[in-house]
């Protein structure tokens, strides 16, 4: 998925098993694969990225259990506020 997706973008949940193992068990939890879900906000970091959905606020899933449904733009990447911290 887009690591910079905004509020509102749309992400579907491919697996579970990516990550730590409590990553796992937590997209297990409250998650089911195949599913769409939308994003609250993300957080991008050296290595990794959090994602927060308004589905499950307050919980945070590894980014790379999910898949964008449609692209965001570039221009819209460039309003996340994390963008300039690592594209600057």
């Amino acid at each position: 998925m887009n690591i910079y997706a905004l509020r509102g973008h749309k992400i579907r949940l491919t697996n579970t098993s990516s990550g730590y193992h409590y990553q796992t068990e937590r997209a297990e939890k409250y998650l089911k694969v195949g599913e769409v879900y939308t994003v609250d906000y993300t957080e991008v970091h050296s290595e990794s990225t959090d994602v927060v959905l308004q589905e499950v606020p307050g919980v945070e899933f590894n980014s790379t259990c999910f898949e964008d449904v449609e692209p965001q733009t570039e221009e819209d990447n460039r309003k996340h506020q994390d963008y300039a911290r690592w594209n600057d």
